[in-house]
């Protein structure tokens, strides 16, 4: 083109240009033409530019910051369902509501998630998206089979439930059953008995029974014991809901079938006997009985045992569950992590791309009007170079206006702005077009400046709702940020200026306002970390504040030489962790030290070097079991926290009290002269405790007994401490109880000797050792005998004759009196039937009997095997059946004075309160103890204590009984005072069963 130009065409081109005015018109329009060309397209370009930072900003606006809201939605709406799903769980309660709660919530998350994958395919999240989906969709499956096994659970227990119901009903009506046979085979033996014979001269009264006598026992007994084993079977219920382990429910169902088979077996040969009444169906009908009772205990699908067995699988299945759903958390939060990281990363390039276009905008603008400054620049020289002098102020303005395009003031001349010619107009495009630019390059920047701020905005929200103080440091130690939560952990005034302050003075604010550092608990170095190659060194330490609390303080250093100092508030996290080790170390009943930590103090004080004698006591309450048997275990647990409070008001500084485990204590006590320092803390102790307690309405009255040991005479280890003052403790036990013993070398041997006895108390129960002796009680009126008290003696084939005072306390700490009692009754009641219809037989009652609530039974079973009249039957009680003040207790004596029984208060004047019991319960008679009766013709006390009981007797409607007479003296001085009753060796002496008919016989005194 050019050297088309060059050549002869274009030189005549430019001569017609050059030669006529309507040519210059033209070629002006021409070059006017093409300058506005350029600003069009300057324009264009400026707006293309626009139009992209606006799709960078709406990007940012519309996908990643709706994105990372809509993620910390979802994270909040799970927490909340945590919060109300966890405890629905833990306790198989509200399962419906908590059902539809769960679906509401998968609902809502469901429509949430719909709405976050629009954003997140806009953000190229997708993928991290479809994850966090995922993990929450399998912690809503976790949580549904959760609901489903708490549902089985209830269902398995509602199933325990009806088994317990039809079981009870079963046994309960072949116990009716058996009842009713028993009572018609007893009557039947009764009439059989009509006829029997006595041969005379014999000691024992044998008695000739015929082969029907022997068949009806033979059925008596196997309905007692057919009763025996149903009502035995009643307890599997309770036995089952304390099982903890499937091993203990196996022993426990392999226990019961036993049973089950025992009460088949003994129904079956019972066919017999109701054959030949002809009573085939009440056989059926308790064979029916039977078979229900095995099927609900143990066969059929929803018996106990097998219920007990899915409740312990529907637990087991629920722990995995709960195991799964604490790993799906875990992916759940770390899919959540993800797509944060994500939506985070997504919006910082956003802001990155709205700069990036920003600045491409603004060259191009610049270059685009650089480019129009040049082309009107070469249209000036060409129109300067074509045109005639008049035009050469227009030229002269032409350059004006590219100057003007630079970024200079007043663009185009005003002057040329009034024209009204071509250029004119010119001017004026040219004016318009710059004040386009200008305009759309200030929205440009104002558009930028909105976005940044709100970038700005959005993290200073974030900072300022950390819940950890923050302050970051530049490379010179001053602080450029500091967050709300710094100004609160530091009780620094909202209005103090913290930026620009340096760091030291920082802290000589804190500690004007009392949070300055006291002391540094820990320091470590955290691993650096590692971002795009720049490492960020980060240290971490906990340090305990002047007003006490416990900060941890994060400080990560960054590239540039500047800090992030982070800081938390731990107090509360220490305080749990302290009363966490506090509970580990203590009982949680009465908060006393338990036995690790008792031990650990032992040891500790045992390696300190030049220590003084120590003294450890144990300590072990008196009639604590019968407390739990009467009035129940939080009665019980109520009574320890009152002793453990005694203990502590009775301790000096220099005591140290644990407790070990049920009703045992241990007492370390430093820097005093021993043994005398542990004898008079024993003492005081012992007089604490003996003092009655009023617990929960009941007034109860127990003792201890105390064992002592001294360091370094009994020992200098605490093992071997430990070990003695056991042995001592069980010295103080055998003593009578009550009272507190120092440690011997022989103790040894007497705690061997006490495990020996009971060894043989066990087997003399089961090679019937036994024997009963028995002492005439006589009628002071006419010295007539009037009935007999049983007295237990022991034949022991290598001790010989074993008192009673030796072994019964071993019996009873053993557990052995009550089958022991139950011989007692059974062989007495059984005896006395033998004695003229007038003569009594008196029993003696252990306490420990009554604690269990079968005494009522086995005192009906006693005078139901032996037929004795009830009304020949005393029992003899003392005072402490009444010292726990237990409504079981008066219940249980109640039930058997219904029998027909009546009741003696042995050794009166001798415990307690006894004008209380008196009149608590109506006693037959009142028994006075031998200690005033021996003395009463020397002592004045005595007689008129004597005399005194015997009013009161006489008042009330009571036979005053008198124990221990031994002179023909006591026994008048007795009469005379108005006493109904005595015994004693000068009435006679306690006497094998078959030398009591011969009272009888002869003279009614007896002086032995």
């Amino acid at each position: 083109m050019w050297q088309l130009m060059d050549g002869p065409f274009g030189a005549k081109i430019i001569d017609a240009v050059r030669g006529s005015n309507i040519r210059f018109r033209n070629k002006v329009m021409l070059g006017v033409g093409i300058s506005m060309v350029a600003a069009l397209l300057s324009g264009l370009n400026a707006m293309v530019n626009v139009r992209r930072v606006e799709a960078s900003v709406n990007f940012s606006a519309m996908s990643a910051s709706p994105l990372l809201i809509g993620v910390f939605s979802l994270s909040e709406s799970y927490q909340k369902l945590q919060g109300i799903f966890d405890p629905v769980v833990k306790n198989c309660a509200s399962l419906e509501d908590a059902s539809r709660y769960l679906e509401q919530s998968q609902k809502s998350q469901y429509v949430k998630l719909v709405e976050l994958h629009r954003f997140a395919g806009k953000a190229k999240a997708s993928t991290e998206l479809a994850r966090y989906q995922f993990a929450g969709d399998k912690i809503f499956q976790t949580r549904r089979g959760l609901l489903d096994v708490c549902r089985a659970s209830n269902q398995t227990k509602s199933s325990i439930d009806s088994a317990e119901t039809s079981l009870h009903s079963s046994a309960n009506l072949i116990v009716v059953e058996a009842t009713m046979n028993i009572v018609m085979l007893e009557a039947r033996l009764r009439k059989q008995h009509t006829g029997m014979t006595i041969v005379q001269g014999e000691a024992d009264r044998a008695i000739a029974l015929d082969r029907q006598t022997r068949e009806t026992w033979d059925y008596l007994r196997d309905f007692y014991r057919l009763k025996i084993l149903v009502t035995d079977l009643l307890t599997v219920g309770s036995l089952l809901h304390n099982t903890s382990s499937m091993f203990e429910l196996e022993r426990l169902r392999k226990a019961y079938w036993t049973k089950i088979l025992a009460i088949e077996k003994n129904v079956a040969g019972l066919k017999r006997y109701f054959d030949a009444g002809s009573r085939q169906k009440e056989f059926e009908k308790l064979t029916f009985l039977t078979e229900e009772t095995k099927r609900m205990s143990q066969t059929a699908p929803e018996s106990l045992f097998n219920s007990q067995e899915q409740l312990f699988n529907n637990e087991m299945q629920k722990q995995s569950l709960v195991t799964r759903l604490q790993r799906e958390q875990g992916q759940f939060f770390v899919a959540l992590t993800n797509i944060m990281d994500v939506a985070q990363r997504v919006n910082r390039n956003a802001q990155l791309k709205t700069e990036s276009d920003a600045n491409i905008a603004n060259w191009q603008i610049a270059i685009g009007v650089i480019i129009g400054a040049v082309l009107a620049l070469l249209i000036g020289l060409f129109l300067k170079r074509a045109v005639t002098t008049p035009l050469e102020m227009l030229s002269d303005n032409i350059s004006d206006v590219g100057l003007a395009k630079r970024g200079e003031a007043n663009a185009v001349d005003a002057d040329l702005l009034k024209r009204r010619d071509e250029i004119g107009d010119l001017a004026n495009q040219f004016a318009r077009t710059f004040a386009a630019l200008s305009k759309a390059r200030q929205e440009l920047q104002e558009e930028s400046r909105a976005a940044v701020a709100l970038q700005r905005d959005r993290l200073h929200g974030a900072i300022e709702n950390m819940p950890q103080g923050l302050y970051m440091l530049d490379r010179d130690g001053k602080i450029i940020i500091a967050n709300r939560r710094l100004y609160e952990l530091y009780n620094i005034d909202q209005g103090s200026e913290l930026l620009g302050m340096q760091v030291a003075d920082f802290i000589v604010l804190c500690r004007l306002r009392s949070a300055g550092i006291r002391r540094t608990v820990s320091e470590e170095a955290l691993p650096d970390l590692t971002k795009k190659g720049v490492g960020y060194h980060t240290s971490q330490r906990v340090v305990e504040l002047d007003d006490g609390r416990m900060m941890t303080m994060t400080v990560m250093q960054l590239p540039d030489g500047g800090h992030v100092v982070t800081h938390e508030d731990i107090t509360e996290r220490q305080t749990a962790s302290a009363q966490i080790a506090h509970m580990a170390l203590h009982d949680s009943l009465t908060d006393l030290a338990n036995r690790t930590l008792f031990r650990s103090q032992i040891a500790r004080h045992a390696a300190s070097e030049g220590s003084s004698e120590t003294a450890l006591l144990f300590l072990d309450l008196d009639r604590f079991k019968i407390v739990n048997d009467t009035l129940g275990h939080p009665v019980g647990d109520a009574l320890l926290v009152q002793v453990a409070h005694r203990l502590r008001t009775a301790l000096a500084d220099n005591c140290y009290a644990a407790r070990l485990g049920g009703d045992e204590f241990a007492i370390l006590q430093t820097g005093a002269d021993q043994p005398q320092g542990a004898a008079t803390l024993a003492a005081e102790l012992i007089q604490r405790i003996s003092q009655p307690f009023d617990v929960d309405g009941h007034h109860i009255i127990i003792g201890t007994s105390i064992g002592i040991a001294i360091a370094p005479r009994d020992g200098m280890d605490g093992d071997e401490l430990c070990k003695n003052a056991d042995l001592a403790l069980y010295c103080a036990k055998q003593d009578g109880k009550g009272q507190f013993s120092f440690f011997e070398a022989d103790m040894d041997r007497k705690v061997r000797d006490w495990h020996e006895m009971e060894h043989d108390l066990r087997e003399a129960i089961a090679a019937h050792q036994f024997e009963l002796h028995y002492q005439p009680l006589v009628s002071l009126r006419d010295d007539s005998t009037v009935g007999f008290e049983a007295l237990l003696r022991w034949h022991h084939p290598r001790r010989g004759l074993v008192p009673p005072a030796e072994f019964i306390p071993v019996a009873e700490e053993a557990g052995l009196i009550h089958e022991i009692g139950t011989w007692i009754l059974e062989t007495a009641c059984a005896f006395a039937t033998k004695w003229p219809e007038q003569i009594s037989v008196a029993v003696n009652i252990s306490p420990l009997q009554l604690g269990n609530g079968q005494l009522p039974f086995t005192v009906a079973s006693a005078l139901s095997k032996s037929g004795l009249d009830a009304a020949r039957l005393v029992l003899e009680i003392t005072e402490g059946v009444f010292l726990n003040d237990s409504d079981q207790t008066v219940t249980a004596l109640n039930q058997i004075r219904a029998l027909g029984v009546h009741f003696a208060m042995d050794d009166f004047g001798t415990g307690y309160s006894s004008l209380s019991y008196i009149r608590q319960f109506p006693f037959k008679k009142i028994k006075i103890d031998q200690s005033f009766v021996r003395g009463m013709l020397e002592n004045p006390e005595s007689l008129a204590i004597i005399r005194a009981v015997t009013n009161l007797c006489q008042d009330l409607g009571m036979i005053a009984t008198a124990e221990g007479v031994e002179t023909p003296a006591q026994a008048q001085a007795l009469k005379l005072l108005g006493c109904g009753l005595a015994q004693g060796y000068y009435f006679g002496r306690p006497m094998p069963a078959a030398e009591t008919f011969r009272l009888f016989r002869h003279d009614n005194r007896l002086v032995g």
